[in-house]
């Protein structure tokens, strides 16, 4: 059988004054529990705000570069209490770092709050915004002749490498335009890898304009916000729909160029903290 509660001389004083009554209370943790009326149901009330200093530390901040983020994990917190989670899905192109400033230590007896946190994701670069935006998404002739005009300057051809130049690029751009009011005829596959494209005029049929087109080229970009450039190789595709051209490009594994970007950072934060790190998601609500 279930034993009766005893109402103390607190309670049984609330209940007939029927005005709010102290039952306990905690100096140290600044609460206090309040029986209330008419309900009589008790109310733990928290003062702790109106104490001159909090009785532990409490946070959540944002930052914005890592060398922000490793400062801030080793001004508030220790090398055993102290954790760091890396969340990184390369395909989807996320990156990102959780510093658990008061996380459970080593000792099963000390648990601890897990409410002090530090968020850190890396800034992606203006260029690898631009060109990861249009990756795979058609333009027309007059729409890729202008994107590549307007990022002539991420264009990379490496030494040894049989790949387009910057300029040589803007040519192929700007005889795109020349010829966006033209019926494209035909393509033929040439020796060096690129296609040659054929057009005539509408109302001349016997007049022809070749153009070449390369089928590969590379870009050399940063991944993130003032880090280190890398190549990321690139396919030129074309469709023809109602003898127009629309062309779009194809980044080739941009996964794996995120991750050797990411590999630099995760160094960093891991040689400069000293914090126990893992890979995988902290489930801090």
């Amino acid at each position: 059988m279930e034993a009766k509660h005893e109402p103390n001389l607190a309670e049984t004083l609330a209940r007939e004054l029927k005005t709010p009554v102290e039952i306990a209370s905690n100096t140290a943790a600044a609460l206090r529990r309040v029986a209330l009326p008419p309900g009589w149901t008790l109310e733990q009330q928290d003062d702790s705000g109106k104490l001159a200093a909090p009785l532990r530390k409490r946070a959540v901040v944002r930052l914005k570069d890592a060398d922000s983020f490793i400062d801030y994990v080793k001004r508030h917190g220790s090398l055993t209490d102290c954790t760091i989670w890396c969340k990184a899905d390369y395909v989807k192109g996320e990156v990102a770092f959780t510093g658990i400033i008061n996380d459970h230590g080593a000792d099963p007896e000390r648990a601890a709050w897990r409410d002090h946190r530090a968020f850190f994701s890396p800034e992606f670069s203006e260029e690898w915004r631009r060109w990861t935006s249009k990756h795979k998404q058609a333009m027309s002739q007059t729409e890729f002749a202008a994107f590549i005009e307007d990022n002539l300057k991420d264009i990379a051809s490496p030494d040894g490498v049989s790949l387009p130049t910057g300029a040589m690029m803007l040519e192929m751009a700007l005889s795109f335009e020349a010829t966006q009011d033209m019926r494209f005829k035909s393509a033929i596959r040439l020796s060096n890898g690129g296609v040659n494209l054929s057009f005539v005029q509408d109302d001349d049929a016997q007049t022809l304009q070749k153009m070449a087109v390369f089928e590969r080229f590379a870009i050399g970009i940063p991944v993130f916000w003032n880090g280190d450039a890398y190549q990321v190789d690139a396919r030129l595709r074309y469709r023809v729909r109602d003898g127009k051209l629309n062309f779009w490009f194809e980044l080739v594994r941009t996964d794996k160029i995120l991750e050797s970007a990411s590999a630099t950072i995760i160094q960093t934060i891991r040689e400069k903290t000293g914090n126990p790190f893992f890979f995988g998601d902290a489930f801090v609500s």
